[in-house]
Parts: structure tokens; sequence; C-alpha cells
């Protein structure tokens, strides 16, 4: 069950007096057309999502099962309730699994696991204005990584958050999906790998409009500066050290899918991740941050 809204919450909400739109507010304005003009033509709002799994020979992850990147059974960031493979399908949770595939059936012997889940929305008031229809659909697409096939991973996010290249995706009901490069929004979560590395290559943002997700421990000291852009618009980044998983994910695209600000799209993150770790969300809340932080570098 959803918290009520404490003083604090409602506090980060109201945010400062209304100043004229900043560079990051057109951003998000952007992403909304896109998205408004894809509900429009019968297209659904995709969210791909690229989950390395937690690999002992990497990080720590707790233990040996939980850090068996080659098992998406009992790693931490699959088998635990914030896993993947654990969170959209627990009961109530609104989603219906349309895909779930085991190593055996991806066809790429580094990618273990492929959930696709969805969920029908009320269209916010503001879209439906535009012409958008008064119920939208939601599709997550989860590509599991083998833990040691990181770097892939890596490759794939920053390709998809850059690109515009569709990744075809067959549905258990025989129907297809568009994900990959033609999702909305891209995430990333896990082990930010960027931490272990001397340096990376960013693809050039495509013309198309994205939204950014990159939920692991520091993700704005090692992507502030290259990744957000007018394509890339920085949904969700961190400034601390955390536990990766799906909580602040789901609650980030039901945010945007809402209507919501970037001052919202932080608190549900925030809040989602402190019910997961039952900590008091003003404790955990820093950890999360874009550009309704203050400490975020503005364009």
């Amino acid at each position: 069950m959803r918290p009520a809204l404490t003083l604090f919450a409602v506090l980060v909400l109201m945010g400062p007096a209304q100043a004229a739109p900043s560079t990051e507010d057109q951003w998000l304005a952007g992403l909304t057309d896109r998205v408004v003009a894809d509900l429009t033509a019968g297209r659904p709002l995709v969210v791909e999502v690229h989950v390395p799994l937690c690999e002992s020979t990497i990080i720590a992850c707790g233990n040996k099962k939980l850090g068996d990147g080659d098992n998406p059974e009992t790693n931490l960031y699959w088998a635990t309730t914030p896993g993947f493979g654990e969170w959209f399908a627990r009961r109530g949770s609104g989603w219906k699994r349309m895909l779930k595939q085991t190593a055996a059936d991806t066809g790429d012997a580094d990618v273990l696991a492929v959930h696709v889940y969805r969920r029908t929305l009320a269209t916010p008031a503001a879209w439906k204005k535009r012409g958008a229809p008064a119920k939208l659909e939601l599709d997550i697409v989860v590509h599991g990584w083998r833990g040691k096939a990181i770097d892939r991973a890596l490759a794939a996010y920053a390709a998809d958050v850059s690109g515009s290249t569709p990744r075809t995706i067959k549905l258990d009901d025989g129907t297809t999906l568009a994900a990959g490069g033609a999702a909305q929004i891209v995430a990333w979560v896990g082990h930010n790998r960027l931490m272990d590395l001397e340096s990376f290559q960013w693809p050039t943002p495509a013309t198309m409009t994205k939204g950014a997700i990159a939920i692991a421990c520091h993700t704005a000291a090692y992507m502030e500066e290259d990744v957000p852009a007018a394509t890339r618009v920085p949904l969700l980044m961190t400034r601390d050290f955390l536990f990766a998983n799906a909580a602040p994910l789901e609650a980030t695209v039901l945010a945007f899918a809402s209507g919501g600000t970037y001052a919202k799209i932080r608190l549900d993150a925030a809040t989602a991740y402190a019910g997961v770790q039952k900590r008091e969300v003003r404790q955990v809340y820093g950890a999360f941050t874009n550009p309704a932080d203050k400490r975020w570098k503005k364009r």
C-alpha cells in the first residue's frame, strides 16, 4: 500500500516558486510530446530495462547464490522480493506478464531472461486534451543479462538510450512489441559499471526523444555530464550507494505516465525505495536525483 503523503513529501512537491521553464523542463516537455503523439497514433508507452545480474567476481552481492551471475533463480537483482523476476509478478501489482523467456529462449547466450509486463492506466487529463486516448498501454521489457556480460549490457543500454533502431519482441499471445531503441524510456538497473572503467564513449544522441533512467550506485557522477540531452531526458539518476532494484524503477515509470513532474518522479522513486528498504523517505531521498534536485548541474 502506498503511504500517505507526509509533510516532507508535500514540501518537496510544492517546490520553489514557479519560474520560467528551464532547459531541462523543455526536455521533459519534449519527451511528453513524443509519448502523446505515440499514444494518439495507437502505440503503447514502452520501457526498455537492462539488468546485468549481480556478479560476485565484480562486486560484493551478499553471498555465493546472490552473486551467481549465471543464475537468475537465485540472483540478488532477480530473485529477491524487489528483484526483476519477482517484483512485477507480486500479488496485486497491477501488471500482467506478457512474456517469460529463459536462457534457452532468448537466442543470446548472454541474455538469461526476458520478461515483459503490461499495465493499462488512465491517461493524464492534459494528455487527453491533446488527443491521446482515455487509457494508455504501458509495457515494461526487462532484459536480464549474464553478470559477466555487463559490458555488453552497458553497450546495449547506451545504444538503446541513444538510438532509434527497434528490437522486436514476440509476446506469448503471438503479437509483437517494438522495444530496445524504439522504446520511449530506457533504463539501467544494477551495478554501475562506469565505476570500473577508465572511460566510456557514449553514442551521439539520436533525433528521437527518449527518457533515461540509471539506478545504480552514484550514476549521476558518471553520467550527468555526458548523457542528458534534449533527446536523452534524465528522468532519474542517483547520488549515493544503494541496492539497485525494481521498486524505484516502477515508481519512476508510473510517475511519468501519470504526467508527473521531475519532482514527483524523484519523490515517488525515493518513496518506493524506502518502502522496500524499510527506511524513512527523508533518509533515502538524497540518493535520487534529476533536474528537480538543486544539486543538478543545469544547462
